[in-house]
């Protein structure tokens, strides 16, 4: 998970780290995701922008074949010390990841890649739309002839039909424990601004920086990209007009220099 800050100093690398495994467990279906970014890559290497704790590169890693490779790049030391201890545990897998630490919005590593993607809203951790358009930039310029970008992130409508407000919503987790959630949503900016309080008074603040689908278009065509696909979700069912997430697979345009 790239390491945006949130509305405090505290990175969201060092507030979400140690829960991040628990909490988001279940925000995909990981054996979907892994099966269609496998027949995406076709047997190429892949990179995943804001690798975080390694939930989706691990099961990733374990099933690719032959000389391919997941490469892994993140600023949060916190989640990337999870995801080594992950591959730690595993040799063969470790055998098959590269782990970066870097900004998913500057150089990326030299491909080529078969596949570049992001989950869950990864791409929103981004601080501002300028660095959105450079990660799709540095992304497309890694790609692999006929290579694929694969970003999942929530659906937010057009700025004239997105209202500004605040919302509260409780949570308890499967251990009993009670979390409120706290967010405030600017479309001015562009921002959900949030924050998760647990019963022990803890908090873990969050932040995101979200595009339309129009605003995604534009930033695609401007680093010579276009959309090829557009699903709900990594099970590639199809989008609808009530879907609240979206799978978006971008490619190379075929005049794009």
């Amino acid at each position: 998970m790239q390491d945006g800050s949130g509305p405090s100093n505290e990175t969201y690398g060092r507030a979400f780290a140690d829960v991040y495994d628990d909490w988001y467990s279940h925000v995909t279906n990981v054996d979907e995701t892994v099966d269609t970014l496998v027949r995406l890559a076709g047997g190429g290497d892949l990179l995943e922008l804001g690798v975080g704790t390694g939930r989706i590169a691990v099961p990733l890693a374990t099933r690719l074949r032959g000389r391919a490779r997941v490469v892994g790049i993140d600023e949060s030391d916190e989640m990337l010390a999870i995801w080594r201890g992950k591959l730690s545990a595993a040799p063969d897998v470790a055998a098959r990841s590269v782990v970066i630490k870097g900004d998913m919005s500057a150089s990326l590593p030299r491909g080529p890649f078969a596949v570049v993607f992001s989950t869950f809203n990864t791409f929103f951790n981004l601080p501002d739309h300028e660095s959105q358009r450079i990660c799709l930039r540095e992304a497309a310029s890694v790609l692999a002839p006929g290579g694929a970008i694969a970003l999942e992130f929530a659906v937010f409508a057009d700025d004239e039909h997105v209202a500004a407000g605040e919302f509260t919503e409780e949570r308890r987790r499967p251990d009993g424990t009670l979390v409120v959630s706290r967010s405030v949503i600017d479309p001015r900016e562009h921002t959900v601004i949030g924050r998760f309080t647990d019963g022990a008074g803890r908090e873990r603040p969050w932040r995101i920086r979200y595009v339309t689908t129009r605003m995604l278009a534009e930033m695609a065509h401007g680093a010579g990209l276009a959309l090829a696909d557009r699903w709900e979700d990594f099970g590639r069912r199809p989008f609808l007009a009530t879907s609240t997430r979206q799978v978006c697979i971008l490619r190379r345009r075929l005049n794009a220099r």
